[in-house]
């Protein structure tokens, strides 16, 4: 697991991005929720309860969750992704606690959620830590939860480099002794104009 400067200076990088950079020039911030997330939502397949948008960013998920009944908790290792993410919910007049946090330690009781929405916080996660983190996202689910996992392709570009890619046989060896893995699918979606290539995934806690 990484150490406490490890997590400080990645602290300090995703800071700094939010610091030096407008939301709007930022890929993952595109100011709406993800439509893989509204599809699961109208859907019907989670039931109402806490939700958690892990790695929220400015929290358009967790803003959206919250006007869809549920409620709503988000957190980010960047204290300035934080700050925007407030100015939103105050904005929206939603309720949403959102915390400053690493996601390898995270800081809720076990069993806490129905849904936990990870839109690009597994692929920023080293290869050391993802076991931690996976057994993370498992401990606050309820035995009911679901985890829906969007992440990029090993299409998409080179996996050696953070964010990582996977494919799905990497989705089954990561997740499988944890979660059962409901749905699989390749997404190439364009992304404030460049085309991606992503994963959705939907799994169900096992145990």
């Amino acid at each position: 697991m990484e150490s406490d400067k490890e997590t400080e200076k990645i602290r300090r990088r995703w800071d700094h991005t939010y610091r030096e950079y407008p939301l709007q020039q930022l890929p993952w911030e595109e100011g709406k929720p993800a439509a893989e997330l509204v599809s699961l939502i109208e859907s019907g397949r989670v039931e109402k309860g806490a939700a958690l948008d892990i790695c929220c960013g400015s929290a358009n998920n967790a803003i959206y969750l919250a006007k869809q009944g549920f409620t709503c908790y988000g957190i980010d290792i960047s204290p300035t992704a934080i700050g925007h993410a407030q100015e939103k919910v105050a904005s929206e007049k939603v309720s949403c606690e959102l915390i400053s946090g690493n996601v390898l330690q995270l800081p809720y009781p076990d069993g806490s959620f129905t849904l936990v929405f990870d839109r690009g916080c597994f692929h920023s996660i080293p290869p050391e830590d993802r076991e931690t983190f996976v057994q993370g996202v498992h401990r606050v689910l309820k035995t009911t939860g679901k985890y829906q996992l969007l992440c990029f392709s090993s299409r998409d570009h080179p996996s050696t480099e953070s964010p990582y890619s996977f494919s799905p046989e990497d989705i089954q060896r990561y997740f499988h002794s944890l979660f059962k893995i409901h749905s699989i699918q390749e997404l190439s979606p364009k992304v404030k104009g460049t085309k991606h290539y992503f994963l959705s995934v939907l799994m169900g806690k096992i145990g």
